[in-house]
């Protein structure tokens, strides 16, 4: 009954207040005044938090109290000059109070809101160095204050999720700073080391004989001085018969002989003017070492929580489709050293980083290589369109997640790839023989060692001046034409910048070559 009392008498002003506006520029002639919420000297605020209550202490005897929602807050006439008012919703609302000749006792602002007292008791004994405070501002937890580290802003936005689950999900507005440093300078060493070694022997041989001269008998006219012909069998014109043997072993794995060492032995008969028979022998050996060095220092910087990137290399087009016309639509591919990371700073010996590094080259082994196509007009004009060749890109990568102390180092390594292929060429039945098989065989043989080495470093750094700063172009000078002519100089040795160079100003800090 007390709750519908106040609901009638909150419609009721409403209804009061809907009506004043038209005629709040004459109020004055019309001897009408408008109190609006809070403009009055009897006017308070009063936070109230949810299901919990607060007394209100009066001067005077209270005849009557107005609730404009009262399923936000109601209120518990106790005596005259004591109420209790109570939150019922999270919200805001006002209310009323006059005496019993229609005067304004009180004028209160009533916001309701969750009681945060509990959590940051909560926070005051399991994160004790966060320096934060917690407020309601519209249905959602405002957190701001001060906090170590990132591990600490993370463990307070963990308690108040976790208080705000038993209080309907509310949502976080975090406004929390962390005091210690966020700026990563993260330093990477990739070493890479490639070790090849290919081996080829192939021995060739070939022959020739011819069987003599052979001739078949046949009938003949002989002309001599006393008779005019006579008709004999005698020997026709003489042919040759040849037989000839020879071996091509090749070389599968790569292809082709590379060169070294090439021999050829041979051995040809001729009786009187006549070739009889040949033989000879091609030899071909070759044993190759190499090795390649790979090197990329880069140091790159990011806040902490935010990504970084860095390439050394380049792009390669390859197509991606074409439209109606014909035009052909493509992207670009990186290759080359690549660098990525996201730092997180936990603290000033906690930093979480999640690296990602890559070593890549074009090459030739998997390439896509498209078809030649030819077409023919209607006016018979033809046009050959050659196929596009995309390369393949050889790929080292390596993505990790890892924690260090600024200043700690980390190893990522045992990127190993060992990789071996060796034929023989041999002619068969033959090759079985001992010692006579190896004259009839090709031997190609590849190994290919790789190993990739990557050292990591993050430091937490601050910025400074840009005079104490140097870069490898300080102090350059260029050689004079007689130092270029004489002496082949390209540059004068490195100095101080404004300064002569002399044994004491000498200083070369930053990679300076003297050349």
């Amino acid at each position: 009954m007390k709750r519908n009392r106040y609901l009638l008498r909150a419609s009721l002003s409403a209804l009061a207040l809907a009506g004043v506006p038209t005629v709040a520029g004459a109020q004055n002639l019309m001897g009408v005044e408008v109190v609006q919420s809070g403009d009055n000297n009897v006017s308070k605020t009063v936070k109230l938090s949810l299901d919990k209550s607060t007394i209100i202490e009066l001067a005077r005897p209270a005849a009557d109290v107005v609730i404009t929602n009262p399923t936000i807050a109601d209120a518990v006439v106790q005596t005259a000059q004591r109420i209790i008012f109570r939150g019922n919703e999270v919200g805001q609302t006002n209310a009323f109070i006059f005496d019993a000749y229609g005067n304004p006792l009180l004028n209160l602002e009533i916001i309701v809101d969750i009681d945060v007292a509990e959590l940051e008791d909560l926070i005051s004994r399991y994160v004790p160095d966060a320096r934060v405070n917690i407020e309601m501002i519209s249905g959602s937890f405002l957190v701001k204050g001060t906090v170590e580290n990132l591990a600490q802003a993370d463990q307070v936005l963990q308690l108040v999720k976790a208080y705000s689950t038993e209080a309907d999900d509310t949502p976080i507005v975090n406004m929390m700073s962390i005091a210690a440093k966020d700026q990563v300078m993260l330093e990477v060493r990739i070493v890479e080391m490639q070790r090849t070694v290919v081996k080829q022997l192939g021995v060739n041989l070939s022959g020739t004989t011819n069987f003599g001269e052979l001739a078949n008998l046949t009938e003949q006219t002989v002309f001599d001085p006393t008779n005019t012909g006579e008709t004999v069998l005698a020997p026709g014109e003489p042919f040759t018969n040849t037989f000839g043997v020879s071996s091509s072993n090749g070389y599968n794995v790569a292809g082709t002989s590379l060169g070294g060492l090439s021999t050829n032995i041979g051995y040809t008969n001729y009786v009187g003017d006549t070739f009889q028979s040949s033989v000879g022998a091609t030899i071909d050996a070759l044993e190759r070492v190499g090795i390649i060095r790979t090197l990329a220092e880069p140091n790159i910087m990011a806040v902490s929580g935010e990504s970084a990137k860095f390439l050394a290399g380049g792009e390669y087009p390859v197509p991606v489709g074409s439209d109606e016309n014909g035009n052909i639509s493509v992207e670009f591919k990186p290759y080359g050293v690549g660098l990525g990371f996201t730092p997180f700073v936990l603290s000033e010996d906690r930093i979480s980083l999640k690296v990602s590094t890559e070593v890549s080259e074009l090459t030739s082994v998997g390439a896509l290589q498209g078809e030649t196509e030819t077409t023919t007009n209607q006016n018979g004009e033809t046009t050959t369109v050659q196929g596009l060749t995309i390369p393949a890109l050889t790929v080292r990568r390596a993505e990790s997640t890892i924690e260090l102390p600024s200043g700690g180092s980390t190893m990522l390594a045992g990127l190993i790839q060992s990789r071996s292929r060796q034929t023989l060429d041999q002619l068969p039945g033959i090759k079985k023989l001992p010692i006579i098989g190896a004259l009839f065989q090709s031997r190609d043989f590849l190994n290919e060692e790789t190993e990739m080495v990557v050292i990591v470093t993050p430091y937490l750094v601050d910025p400074t001046s840009k005079a104490a700063l140097r870069t490898p172009a300080d102090g350059f000078v260029n050689a004079t034409d007689p130092s270029t002519i004489f002496f082949g100089k390209l540059n004068a040795t490195y100095a101080q910048a404004g300064e002569e160079l002399s044994q004491d100003t000498y200083n070369a800090p930053v990679g300076f070559i003297d050349e």
